[in-house]
């Protein structure tokens, strides 16, 4: 027997796997010695993807918005807002003429505590702070549509900036590929009209194991198309260790400098296993706030488990089924254990309004008949684990145990301690 740590929430515990069972343990891999991230960012700032150098691109007249990701995301927000803000005073840009703008998408509004941890009192007493509020439809102006005929509805204090930056996190994503890039503003800092026909696409036009860890799908082409019609002038974004560690700064281009972010990604991120195992013990973390986040590292462990395997999903959600995302908790409990068809159904007749919290019960539905979920958490009570079609269990080994009943006692094991932002995949399949 081996014990092998897991990350719970902010904590780790450990689980034991007897050899003769254990497949996998699939880490984000190692790409050398952690550089010094302040050389690391300072180098990024000094040489943009596709772009001139920040500094050079902005005037001090200017009105300049700074968009940064919702606290789901693990993203470094200060030490790279505090890199932005010394290159806007470097260009003479005064105090006054900087918004700071929390990208939330159809998350909730940032709590008082939050901006202290995650931006930092300081800076919102000097800069103003926009705290996103996407059911306030009168904050969003009309830029018209795409060619797809996506409604392009943006809030007004980032359409009436001169000069738009965005800070994210590269990491694999359900709906658009990768993270990143374009997100900031679709869904960052769009209406939920907006969003709402984006993530159907995401749904509905290409099957979501499809979708993880590309660049080439319908959701980022539109979110692509959305963000240059807004115009969104330069990006800074990350690609991290499991430890929140920056391993790689990309400046510049919205697109370019994100590509060259999803190749260092697609290194790190997709780690190689032998083939897919029986049961699979997957951590959420570190999207394992509540399942509106959860669902990305339930929908990564279907990579690294075989049809008609088991997955113990593994997730603290200190904030339950819905909890940074309140509005869709009606939408998820009501629909999560459905069809995909009848979801589609759903949609089509107008019984389901809230086409945005659709979209994780459709995710769930197009993966959930591949492998039976026994969910292991504090924070899922009986009921949320119910309205997610999942069995329960108190602790690993009780899981680990039902798995091996069903299935032999011979059956493989693949462990993914940070599911959430890990896109296994098979030695023969090529990373990106």
């Amino acid at each position: 027997m081996t014990r092998y740590p897991l990350p719970y929430g902010d904590d780790k515990i450990e689980i034991e796997v007897a050899d003769r069972n254990f497949l996998y343990y699939a880490n984000p891999v190692t790409v050398g010695a952690i550089p010094d991230p302040q050389a690391v960012i300072e180098d990024a700032f000094n040489n943009p993807f596709g772009s001139k150098r920040l500094e050079v691109m902005v005037s001090p007249r200017q009105k300049i918005a700074v968009m940064l990701d919702d606290i789901t995301r693990p993203t470094p927000k200060r030490l790279l807002l505090d890199c932005v803000l010394e290159r806007l005073a470097k260009a003479g840009v005064p105090d006054g003429n900087i918004s700071i703008i929390a990208a939330l998408g159809t998350h909730r509004q940032v709590t008082e505590t939050e901006i202290d941890a995650h931006y930092g009192r300081d800076l919102l007493n000097r800069y103003s702070f926009v705290n996103i509020d996407y059911k306030d439809q009168s904050r969003f102006v009309d830029l018209g549509k795409s060619a797809n005929g996506t409604p392009i509805e943006v809030y007004r204090e980032v359409v009436e900036s001169d000069f738009k930056i965005a800070i994210g996190n590269v990491v694999p994503h359900i709906a658009s590929g990768w993270g990143g890039g374009g997100k900031m503003i679709q869904p960052g800092v769009c209406s939920e009209r907006t969003t709402e026909v984006t993530h159907l696409m995401a749904c509905t036009i290409q099957n979501v194991l499809d979708v993880c860890g590309t660049t080439d799908n319908p959701c980022r082409k539109e979110i692509e198309t959305i963000a240059g019609r807004v115009g969104l002038d330069f990006i800074v974004n990350t690609v991290l260790d499991e430890r929140k560690n920056p391993l790689g700064v990309f400046c510049g281009h919205y697109i370019e400098a994100h590509r060259a972010a999803v190749r260092l990604a697609g290194q790190v991120l997709r780690p190689a296993i032998p083939r897919r195992a029986d049961i699979v013990i997957a951590s959420a973390n570190p999207a394992d706030i509540d399942f509106w986040q959860g669902c990305k590292p339930y929908i990564f462990a279907h990579f690294g488990v075989r049809d008609g395997g088991i997955i113990i999903f593994v997730i603290r959600a200190v904030e339950r089924l819905c909890g940074n995302a309140p509005e869709h908790e009606k939408t998820m409990r009501e629909y999560t254990t459905k069809s995909l068809d009848e979801i589609k159904a759903g949609i089509d007749s107008g019984e389901i309004t809230d086409i945005v919290g659709a979209n994780v019960p459709m995710f769930v539905a197009a993966v959930k008949h591949r492998a039976s979920t026994i969910c292991v958490s504090d924070g899922l009570t009986d009921m949320d684990a119910r309205d997610l079609g999942f069995e329960r269990a108190a602790d690993v080994e009780t899981a680990l145990a039902m798995a091996y009943k069903r299935l032999g006692n011979n059956a493989t094991v693949g462990i993914i301690p940070f599911c959430g932002e890990t896109l296994v995949r098979e030695a023969s399949v090529n990373a990106v």
